[in-house]
C-alpha cells in the first residue's frame, strides 16, 4: 500500500514538475534573447525589462521545484533548493538594483517570501498557487520577446495552479469513487490523473485561443475617428513633452538644402503670410506660377519676393512668373509697412522637368522634382508603382503635413513634430509624416499577417498546425477591403494588384502593392509596405532622392520563430543633420529615435493559430550590422549610406 501511495503521489506531482520545466525554458529563452534590455525600461516604456522577466521566470521555476520537493517529502532536495534559491535571489537582487529594476526587486522579494512561508509551514500549496498566478502578471509586464505576453505563461501557470489545487485537496482525493476504501486501485488514481490532465490541457488551450484581432492598432486609431482621408485635426490634442535630444550629429547650420522656416512677425492681430503658391507645391518647368501675398493693414507696403535659386522675383503683392529654374526653391517674402516694420514668410517651391509625372491626369500638387516617374499604377514602371510619388490620391498626406507645420492644424503627431522641428518646415513635415505612419497610426494601422500567410512566410507558419501557408488568414480587425482579398500564393508584388474596386481580383501576397492601394485602400501592410508608403510621402513632401529611401536588414532572428528572411525600414536624412536616421514605422512602431536607433517596431506573429502582437527590439533586427548596401525609392536602386553615416551605428 505504501508503494502504491508513493506512486500515486509521484503521479500527481507530474503537473508541478512539468510547470517548472516550462517555466525554466521560458526564462532561459527570454533571458538569452533580451540581455541588452537590462536597465532600459524607460526607453521601452515597460515596468520590468524582458531580461529581468527571464530571471523571474527562472526563479519561479526554482520555487515550483521547491514546492514539489515539499509535497514529495524530499528533505535533501528541498534543502538544496533552499540554498539555490537563496543564492540566486541574492545575486538577482544585486543585479536588479544595479540596473534600477525596482519592480523586479519587488517581485523577487515576494517570491522569496512565498518560498520562506512554504518552507516554514512545510506546505507547498500556497507556493504553487502563488507561482502560477504571479507568473501571468510578470509575463504581461515583461514578456515581449516570446509568444506573447501572458499567453507565454499559460502552460506553466495552469500547471502550477493545478498542482497547488491537487496538494490543497490531497486529503479529499481519497473520498473520490474508485479511490477510497480497501479496493482502491492504481488504475483509479491513474484515471483521475488523466482527468485532471485533460482539464489542464483544456484550460491551456482556452487561454491560448483567447480571441485577438490581427489588426492590432485598428481599435486605437478608430477610437479617434481616423480614416486616411481625415484631417489630423480630428485627433484629440494631447500633451507633448519635448525631451532633450542630442540631435545625433546635428550640423551647426540651421538647415540643410532648401528647407524653409517661417519668420513671420505681426502687426496687432494681423499675421502676414504667402497665400499662393502653397508650401512645397511642385509645378512643371515653363508653367506660369501665381505668387500672391495678403495685403497689409498699414499701407503703403513694400513687397520683396526672393528665391535662393533665381534671386529677386518681383516687388508686387501679386504676380505671375514663368520659366523658373528647375529644382527646389526657398522663396522668401519680405513685407515692409508704412511704419517701417517688416514681416517675412518663406515657402519651398518645386519646379520639375516637364517629363515628371507627365502622363498623370490630373497632375498631383505635390511630387519630387528629381523623380524619373512619368506615370502611376497600372502603367508606370515597377518602382514608380511601388513608390507612387506621382499619385494625386496621396497628396492629402503632404497637405496634412503642411497644415501641421504652418500652425493651422494640430494633432498629437503634429504637436510632437513641431516641438522637434527647430522652426524648420521641411524637418517638421518629415517628422509629422513619420509620426503619423508610426505610433500615432493616422494613415496605416496594424501588421498584415495575412500577407505572410498567403506567401507562406515563417511568422505565419512555424507555430501553426495545420499549416496556414497559402491562406489569407488573420484578416479580422481590418477593413472590408482586406476581408475581400483573395490569395494566389504564386503571385508577388504589384502584379498581384489588379483592381482598386473589386478586391477579389487582388491577391494578398507579400511584395509591394501600389502605394495608393496600401495607404488608401488596405490601410495596413507588412514592414516593406510601411517603408514604401513612408518613402512615397516623404518624397512628395520635398525630400530628395538621397534623403529618403527604403532600406533592409538581410535576415534576423525571432525567438521560437527562428531565422526570418529580412526586415525593411527607412533611411531618412533630416534637415540640419549630417547623418541619416533609421526610421521604422512597421506596425505603428516607434518610428524615429532622434538620439539613435529606433528601439522597436510592432510585429504580429501566429502562435498556435492565434495572431499575437509582439514588440520586436532593436538588437534583434541588426539595423547596423545586417543592413543592405543598397536601398530603393522611385529612382530604383539607391546606394545606402555607410554605417558611419547612420545615427546610432558604430563609427
Amino acid at each position: 500500500m505504501h508503494s502504491t501511495s508513493q506512486v500515486s503521489s509521484h503521479l500527481l506531482a507530474i503537473p508541478g514538475v512539468l510547470a517548472s520545466i516550462f517555466s525554466l525554458a521560458i526564462g532561459m529563452v527570454a533571458l538569452l534573447t533580451s540581455l541588452a534590455s537590462f536597465g532600459r525600461l524607460a526607453e521601452y516604456g515597460y515596468l520590468i525589462s524582458p531580461g529581468a522577466g527571464g530571471i523571474l521566470f527562472i526563479y519561479l521555476a526554482l520555487a515550483g521545484m521547491m514546492g514539489m520537493a515539499i509535497y514529495l517529502e524530499q528533505e535533501n532536495g528541498a534543502r538544496w533548493l533552499q540554498i539555490s534559491i537563496a543564492l540566486a535571489g541574492l545575486l538577482s537582487l544585486i543585479l536588479f538594483a544595479y540596473f534600477r529594476e525596482w519592480a523586479g526587486c519587488i517581485f523577487l522579494i515576494a517570491i522569496t517570501a512565498a518560498v520562506y512561508y512554504s518552507s516554514r509551514r512545510m506546505s507547498s500549496a500556497p507556493l504553487l498557487l502563488f507561482s502560477g498566478l504571479v507568473g501571468f502578471l510578470i509575463a504581461q509586464l515583461a514578456i515581449t520577446t516570446l509568444p506573447y505576453g501572458w499567453k507565454a505563461w499559460a502552460i506553466s501557470g495552469v500547471l502550477f495552479v493545478l498542482s497547488g489545487l491537487i496538494v490543497l485537496l490531497n486529503g479529499y482525493l481519497a473520498l473520490l469513487p474508485t479511490v477510497r476504501g480497501r479496493g482502491a486501485s492504481f488504475g483509479g488514481r491513474l484515471l483521475y490523473a488523466i482527468f485532471f490532465s485533460l482539464v489542464a490541457f483544456g484550460a491551456i488551450a482556452l487561454l491560448m485561443q483567447v480571441p485577438h484581432d490581427a489588426g492590432g492598432r485598428i481599435a486605437d486609431a478608430t477610437a479617434y475617428g481616423i480614416s486616411p482621408y481625415s484631417s489630423p485635426s480630428e485627433i484629440p490634442t494631447g500633451a507633448v513633452n519635448a525631451p532633450e535630444e542630442c540631435g545625433c550629429n546635428r550640423s551647426n547650420s540651421s538647415a540643410s538644402g532648401t528647407a524653409a522656416s517661417r519668420d513671420t512677425g505681426s502687426w496687432g492681430d494681423h499675421r502676414e503670410e504667402i497665400i499662393k503658391p502653397e508650401d512645397v507645391r511642385t509645378f512643371p518647368q515653363g508653367e506660369s506660377i501665381l505668387f500672391q501675398a495678403q495685403a497689409c493693414d498699414n499701407e503703403p507696403c513694400q513687397y520683396l519676393w526672393w528665391s535662393d535659386r533665381d534671386g529677386i522675383l518681383a516687388s508686387n503683392q501679386s504676380f505671375s512668373r514663368r520659366g523658373m529654374t528647375a529644382g527646389w526653391h526657398s522663396v522668401t517674402l519680405t513685407v515692409t509697412d508704412s511704419t517701417g516694420r517688416t514681416i517675412r514668410d518663406s515657402i519651398e517651391l518645386g519646379v520639375a522637368p516637364p517629363s515628371a509625372c507627365s502622363d498623370v491626369s490630373p497632375l498631383p500638387r505635390y511630387y519630387p522634382v528629381d523623380t524619373p516617374c512619368r506615370d502611376i499604377w497600372p502603367n508606370g514602371t515597377e518602382s514608380c508603382q511601388e513608390i507612387e510619388v506621382c499619385h494625386p490620391g496621396l497628396d492629402f498626406i503632404v497637405l496634412d503635413a503642411v497644415r501641421c507645420c504652418n500652425g493651422t492644424d494640430s494633432s498629437p503627431a503634429c504637436s510632437w513634430a513641431r516641438a522637434h522641428a527647430d522652426g524648420d518646415n521641411k524637418r517638421c513635415r518629415g517628422l509629422y509624416i513619420i509620426r503619423a505612419f508610426g505610433p500615432d497610426a493616422v494613415y496605416m494601422q496594424g501588421y498584415a499577417l495575412f500577407k505572410a500567410c498567403c506567401s507562406g512566410y515563417p511568422e505565419c507558419t512555424r507555430t501553426s498546425w495545420p499549416s496556414l501557408a497559402g491562406t489569407a488568414s488573420f484578416r479580422e480587425g481590418f477593413n472590408q477591403n482586406v476581408t475581400n482579398l483573395s490569395c494566389r500564393p504564386e503571385e508577388w508584388g504589384v502584379s498581384a494588384w489588379r483592381s482598386d474596386t473589386d478586391m477579389i481580383q487582388n491577391s494578398a501576397v507579400l511584395g509591394l502593392f501600389p502605394a495608393h492601394a496600401t495607404v488608401n485602400i488596405l490601410q495596413t501592410g507588412v514592414c516593406v509596405d510601411y517603408a514604401a508608403a513612408l518613402t512615397t510621402a516623404l518624397r512628395k513632401a520635398g525630400y530628395s532622392k538621397t534623403e529618403a529611401m527604403v532600406a533592409a536588414s538581410l535576415g534576423y532572428d525571432l525567438p521560437l520563430l527562428g531565422d526570418h528572411p529580412g526586415h525593411a525600414y527607412n533611411l531618412v536624412k533630416l534637415p540640419g543633420e549630417e547623418g541619416y536616421h533609421i526610421v521604422d514605422t512597421t506596425g505603428n512602431g516607434e518610428g524615429i529615435n532622434l538620439e539613435g536607433l529606433p528601439h522597436y517596431f510592432w510585429f504580429v506573429g501566429n502562435f498556435m493559430n492565434q495572431p499575437v502582437r509582439i514588440r520586436v527590439f532593436d538588437w534583434w533586427v541588426g539595423y547596423c550590422s545586417k543592413i543592405s548596401s543598397y536601398g530603393f525609392n522611385d529612382l530604383g536602386s539607391v546606394k545606402a549610406p555607410a554605417s558611419a553615416e547612420i545615427c546610432g551605428c558604430p563609427g
